[in-house]
């Protein structure tokens, strides 16, 4: 069985999608994956899927954990892999079957290799994690449920890893993968300042100082048309290096 959840939530048994219901469903399936191995309280469960529960969230709770053992039914056991009783109920997964355990564990690999100095093979590793990803995290959970929260901080720790990656492109020497991808990640996140500043250490390392200096200029405006302010001090350090025709990050 494979589960999911870096992007649409999926379960995929034998190969063939696994029918999971609803957006309200799903948000309880996805709980139960955040909390793999763990058992929930019933209690506990609806307070991550509503966050202003219903008079009938107890009933519907039920409906949609009978509905999900059912759909959970392990074809070597025969067993659903959801364990529920009156009080408490469990998610049970085995290794290399969650995507985001898959995900973190090349994550670990990765930055060991960098600590021992393999640069090129972290950044391989990092690309291996990344692969996983299938779009937004939980794609299919309701919005309004207090689970979101788990899905921004997915998102969060995607771009961490991103971020990471694109830096040791840059000091391998890869600066025209580097800036391919960096332009998509400031198109996306154009307010992050580290990747601002990893854009225009790419290109002026890579013998392109005026882009780089653009890059500056348009986010230096950008933010002061949108949030009022001037970049922080380190991408105005960076912004001075490239003045100075210096080596930045030196």
């Amino acid at each position: 069985m494979e589960f999911r959840m870096l992007g649409p939530l999926e379960v995929v048994v034998d190969g063939v999608a696994v029918h999971l219901g609803g957006g309200r469903q799903q948000t309880v399936l996805a709980a139960l994956l955040a909390n793999t191995g763990r058992p929930l309280q019933r209690r506990r469960l609806g307070s991550m899927v509503w966050s202003d529960p219903p008079p009938s969230a107890g009933s519907n709770l039920r409906t949609y954990l009978r509905r999900l053992r059912s759909a959970l039914v392990d074809p070597r056991s025969e067993e659903s892999r959801l364990v529920a009783d009156r009080r408490q109920v469990v998610l049970r997964t085995e290794p290399g079957e969650l995507d985001l355990e898959v995900f973190d564990d090349w994550c670990r690999r990765a930055a060991r290799a960098g600590e021992a100095g393999d640069r090129a093979g972290a950044v391989g590793l990092y690309q291996r994690a990344l692969r996983l990803w299938r779009g937004s995290p939980l794609e299919g959970i309701d919005i309004d449920s207090p689970l979101y929260a788990t899905a921004v901080e997915l998102a969060e720790r995607r771009l961490a890893v991103e971020s990471r990656r694109w830096a040791m492109l840059v000091e391998i020497g890869d600066y025209g993968a580097a800036v391919a991808e960096l332009r998509a990640g400031v198109l996306a996140n154009p307010f992050n300042e580290r990747l601002v500043e990893l854009l225009m250490l790419a290109l002026h390392k890579d013998h392109r100082r005026w882009e780089a200096l653009q890059v500056y200029a348009e986010a230096r405006d950008r933010m002061a048309a949108t949030l009022g302010l001037a970049p922080g001090a380190e991408l105005q350090r960076t912004h001075r290096r490239i003045l100075e025709d210096d080596e930045p990050g030196r």
